[in-house]
């Protein structure tokens, strides 16, 4: 059934259905590419955040900077990256076939290189020989896409019963010798018609073996199985330690029930209005063409034949004898035409019905009218917005499922770097040396190596950073953020200028304030050193060197001064002293 869906939704439609002139109005085509720029028209925004969101914690919130980094290079990696083609692939599988999978790997490339040899500076006698060891160049976590007919996992009701998973990968005899070895890659039977029942791309000229990758999570092994081969290729121990152990998130499958864990493609739900309205086109198609200009004439009058034969504009034909072609009532009653009003009637009555149709159809997959660029004129406004806002719940989970997917696959890909990546590769790859939290660079690349720190981290995916940016509501995001911060700092100013020491406790209550606005993200490291800083005690503005040497200047100066006064005051005192031992005395004369 799934491949036939597709062919639906490319319109290849077979020889005996192309013979019997049937027609087809592809709103499967259509409606697929709606919900397509709705799910996933650009690549995603990964958020890393620490879970608990503690101010103080710095090492985690660098931690989950230098993660966020590594994981949007990745993505937004214009010429290398594979990651935004191969989501995007699994997206469009997901709404046309109801099945959509991607499988991560932990990709690495060494070389043999060898240790200096230690040689006694004194004697010359070497100590050790150089030693041989084998040095990572380049390591990698890449997404590959898996094929809705190559993804495989075990009978279950949920996700969570599910025991293994397994894809399957098509390989030419080059590629099983390079993956398995001489021996067992050139024993692996290899053709061209797929014995597991497997489809490769038409015209492949490769003959390839169907090899089934299987993570087993009961025995905690990876298989890798082929058809036709009676022994197991290769077989590894829990290959990348992750705590969910599969190397895939949960796929996304469309209308899952708890009765059986499989899907059913949204197609399938409207097969029959799908069918009518195709019916309806069907219809259509022949009335339009049986709508013209057709007739019947008296053979015997052959004038009236050659009026739409011979005759011009601005022309007349001639008839012979008059009088008899107008007593049998002139052309009304020598020829007469097919219905064409009744024709055009139906023609109308049909449009109308499938124009009833495809709202029909609308409703059910979730496609509003306001979405599909259609309104009534004599709606207000806020009935318009009322219908584009309950049209886009529609959509909401299907928008909520698929940014679930991705946030899930990009976990997997975090705990790939935290458990397999070289700290060189974590520091080179997410640029942190050149910002400015580069002093705690290799603090919290530390910690994201430490396998139970990991857990704390809430890595998500917003839906709406997958779908086509808004520029509008873009901008008034803006806007209103501006706004506030404007708003804000305006209603604190007198209170920082009656007291500065309310700097911090302003600083804070605008992170908190701002962390309600998406835009405002970016700048909370800049507010987090503000609030250090306003913290500090404020450092004594050193002194200029000229003013301290006229200050020393002026205290000398003083100080000689003072030297001159109490010297002055000592002679007066001396003086004085005499002048009144000398009266004394001249007074005693007299007095004897």
């Amino acid at each position: 059934m799934a491949r036939k869906l597709v062919k639906k939704y490319l319109d290849e439609r077979d020889g005996a259905a192309m013979d019997s002139g049937g027609a087809a109005l592809n709103l499967f085509w259509s409606n697929t590419q709606v919900l397509m720029s709705s799910l996933y028209a650009k690549a995603p925004k990964v958020d890393v955040s620490n879970t608990f969101k503690d101010a103080e914690d710095d090492t985690s919130r660098v931690a989950a900077n230098i993660l966020e980094r590594l994981l949007n290079h990745d993505i937004e990696e214009d010429d290398e990256s594979t990651y935004p083609e191969v989501t995007q692939q699994a997206v469009g599988d997901y709404i046309i076939v109801g099945l959509g999978q991607v499988w991560y790997r932990y990709e690495v490339d060494t070389e043999t290189q060898s240790t200096e040899p230690v040689v006694d500076p004194q004697s010359g006698t070497v100590l050790a020989e150089p030693v041989e060891y084998e040095a990572i160049v380049d390591e990698d976590a890449p997404a590959d896409y898996v094929y809705w007919e190559d993804f495989w996992w075990s009978p279950a009701r949920t996700w969570q019963d599910v025991r293994w998973v397994a894809r399957r990968v098509f390989m030419n005899r080059e590629e099983l010798i390079a993956r398995f070895g001489d021996k067992i890659g050139k024993d692996i039977p290899v053709s061209k018609q797929r014995k597991d029942g497997g489809r490769g791309p038409e015209n492949d000229p490769w003959e390839k073996a169907g090899v089934f990758e299987i993570w087993d999570k009961t025995t905690k092994c990876a298989y890798w199985h082929v058809m036709g081969y009676n022994i197991i290729a290769d077989y590894k121990e829990d290959p990348l330690k992750l705590r969910g152990f599969f190397p895939c998130p949960k796929p996304m499958l469309s209308n899952p029930t708890t009765t059986n864990f499989m899907p059913r493609a949204d197609y399938l739900l409207a097969q029959d209005q799908y069918s009518q309205i195709n019916e309806l086109t069907t219809r259509l198609k022949y009335l339009i063409k049986a709508c013209k200009v057709v007739g019947v004439y008296d053979k015997n009058s052959t004038p009236v034949g050659r009026v739409f034969t011979d005759g011009m504009e601005n022309q007349m034909i001639p008839v012979d004898n008059w009088a008899a072609f107008a007593e049998k009532g002139g052309l009304k009653g020598q020829m007469d035409f097919v219905p064409i009003e009744v024709i055009a009637s139906v023609i109308t009555t049909l449009t109308q019905q499938r124009d009833v149709m495809k709202q029909g159809l609308y409703e059910v997959l979730g496609i509003g009218d306001i979405m599909r660029g259609q309104t009534d004129p004599d709606e207000t406004l806020g009935a318009q917005q009322l219908k584009a806002q309950f049209g886009g719940n529609r959509l909401q989970y299907k928008q909520q499922s698929v940014g679930y997917w991705v946030a899930s696959g990009q976990r997997i890909r975090a705990q790939i770097i935290c458990g397999h990546f070289q700290p060189a590769t974590i520091m080179e790859r997410s640029n942190i040396e050149h910002s400015n939290d580069a002093p705690l660079a290799q603090q919290a690349i530390a910690f994201l190596k430490d396998a139970g720190n990991g857990k704390i981290y809430r890595i998500s995916i917003e839906s709406e950073t997958m779908a086509m940016v808004d520029w509008a509501q873009e901008r008034d995001s803006r806007t209103q953020f501006m706004q506030a911060v404007g708003s804000f700092v305006t209603s604190v100013s007198p209170l920082l200028e009656a007291k500065p020491a309310s700097a911090p406790v302003v600083l804070q209550m605008m992170k908190w304030g701002l962390g309600g606005f998406r835009v405002g993200k970016e700048i909370e490291t800049v507010l987090d050193q503000a609030i250090q800083a306003a913290q500090q005690p404020e450092k004594p503005t050193p002194p200029d060197p000229m003013v301290e040497a006229e200050i020393a200047k002026l205290k000398a100066e003083t100080v000689e001064t003072e030297a001159k006064t109490k010297q002055n005051l000592a002679s007066a005192e001396k003086a004085w002293s005499d002048s009144t031992k000398a009266n004394a005395e001249t007074l005693m004369l007299f007095g004897s």
